[in-house]
């Protein structure tokens, strides 16, 4: 019997990082988690194994995997149907509707994307041992908008006077990802999954502070802000600064750029040590860890949790640190009987001598955004599955969830299908598709959660995602029936 201990302190460690912080809403791939024939669904909990002794994933295609969502904004408040001109316009067209985009705002909206593609993706089997090793090029962006800021945009001071920007940010992160893990079969009754995670950082960008402040009136406008950037910069050598410390703007715009960066010209200066220490991260070091577990209470039956990218990276090379506290008040410009002045150098001479950026070089750290996943699923027979997932992922102390229902089927063994449904923040019509294809050794799949919704209701959509792996396996032969694993054949 699988030891219960070990089940109750990882449930336990999984229900902590899912009630730790407030709720908020998102949309991630839920659709393969319980999915027959993919082999990488132990990226999603580390303690599935895959019936096949073994697999290969194509480089870059092995697999590779693209989300971008929206916790707000739906293609249908961006764009509508202007039956009068005959084709889709913005809510920025003369006959736009502004008003409909401004409701369907948040008071904080936040556009993600993340593209990952495995370079190295492998898995073998060894008796109740399952082993992977993965490497993976990671890039994750995030932009944050609050409402203040679009009603600025799109409208001007005509609805209002005070404006707070405060929660305007953006968010950047590249690495390289060394994954080793391993999960273990109890029994047939309990398997547990461990995966740790080398990571090293190639470039960044982490707003630390944003607190900005807009107030306007006939007479004078004034902006108060306080701004702190962290941001990692391959080969960017030392901007120019003053003596003060405070970035130098005009010798900043006098300054060639090949001077500026020291990029390797070589072939030499690209396979030199320092190059390749810069290119490949060696200094901006970070660990992570994932772990999970499937658990088998009684027969067809199984429940699973993880918890996914629980780490961080320290940037050390390339480091800059920028803050800009402003507190300026505009209230109109002389005006100069001159041939050579207009009113726009006046504004920006008047913005130059205010704005400053003060430019250090300390360290600093960044955490991903770990994901927990809570999984139950039914095996009507060998080759039917029911399945339900509550994802979330953590993302400044808030949490975007999401979740799924799905429907596995594998009519024949070289062929296998998953159907979902999302529900996930104020989005109700999320169709999501998987389908599976082994043709000998190779193994192909592709699944989306958005892929028939987009299709079906355009209007809706404000979130696609993707993976697609291609994969040589092996030793795919029957395993023991009280084996509850991701099989690619019976």
């Amino acid at each position: 019997m699988p030891d219960k201990t070990l089940f109750k302190y990882t449930l336990v460690l999984c229900l902590t990082a899912l009630l730790a912080f407030p709720e908020a809403s998102a949309q991630f791939g839920n659709t393969y988690y319980h999915m027959f024939g993919v082999p990488q669904a132990n990226q999603l909990n580390p303690a599935f194994q895959p019936q096949c002794d073994g697999y290969f994933g194509l480089p870059f295609v092995g697999p590779i995997r693209f989300e971008v969502e929206s916790n707000g904004l739906q293609y249908g408040d961006i764009f509508q149907y202007n039956s009068s001109l005959k084709k889709n316009i913005s809510f920025m067209h003369p006959e736009g509707n502004k008003q409909n985009f401004m409701n369907a705002l948040e008071p904080v909206n936040t556009v993600r994307a993340e593209l990952a593609s495995n370079i190295i993706s492998i898995g073998w089997r060894r008796e109740q041992l399952f082993f992977t090793v993965d490497f993976t090029e990671r890039m994750i962006e995030s932009t944050s908008f609050p409402k203040d800021f679009a009603e600025f945009l799109v409208y001007g001071n005509l609805n209002q006077n005070n404006f707070n920007f405060s929660d305007l940010s953006q968010n950047l992160m590249y690495f390289h990802e060394f994954a080793v893990g391993a999960s273990y079969n109890f029994d047939d009754e309990m398997q547990f999954g461990i995966r740790a995670k080398l990571l090293l950082g190639g470039a960044s960008s982490t707003t630390r502070t944003s607190d900005i402040n807009l107030k306007t009136s006939i007479d004078e406008w004034s902006v108060k802000s306080n701004v702190k950037v962290d941001a990692t910069i391959p080969f960017l050598e030392d901007l120019p600064v003053d003596q003060d410390g405070y970035l130098d703007v005009d010798s900043l715009a006098n300054t060639d750029f090949n001077l500026l960066f020291g990029f390797p010209t070589s072939i030499p200066e690209l396979l030199s040590p320092s190059s390749l220490s810069t290119i490949g991260g060696i200094k901006n070091p970070g660990f992570a860890i994932d772990f999970g577990f499937n658990y088998l209470p009684i027969e067809k039956l199984n429940i699973s949790a993880s918890v996914i990218d629980l780490g961080f990276i320290r940037w050390k090379e390339y480091v800059y640190n920028f803050e800009q506290d402003l507190d300026y008040t505009f209230d109109g410009l002389e005006f100069k009987l001159e041939d050579d002045w207009s009113p726009g150098d006046g504004l920006l001479d008047s913005l130059q001598n205010d704005l400053q950026v003060k430019v250090t070089e300390e360290k600093f750290t960044t955490t991903l955004s770990a994901k927990v996943y809570l999984g139950v699923a039914y095996d009507l027979t060998e080759r039917v599955r029911f399945g339900g997932v509550f994802r979330t992922r953590i993302y400044n102390y808030q949490f975007y969830n999401q979740f799924t229902v799905s429907a596995n089927v594998m009519p024949i063994s070289m062929f296998s299908m998953s159907l979902s449904y999302s529900y996930y923040g104020n989005s109700y019509m999320n169709l999501g598709l998987g389908l599976s294809l082994r043709l000998g050794p190779l193994n192909v799949y592709f699944i989306s959660d958005q892929a028939p919704s987009s299709y079906f209701w355009p209007s809706e959509f404000s979130s696609l995602n993707f993976r697609l792996g291609v994969n040589i396996v092996w030793g795919c032969r029957a395993l023991p029936k009280a084996m509850k694993d991701r099989p690619l054949i019976d």
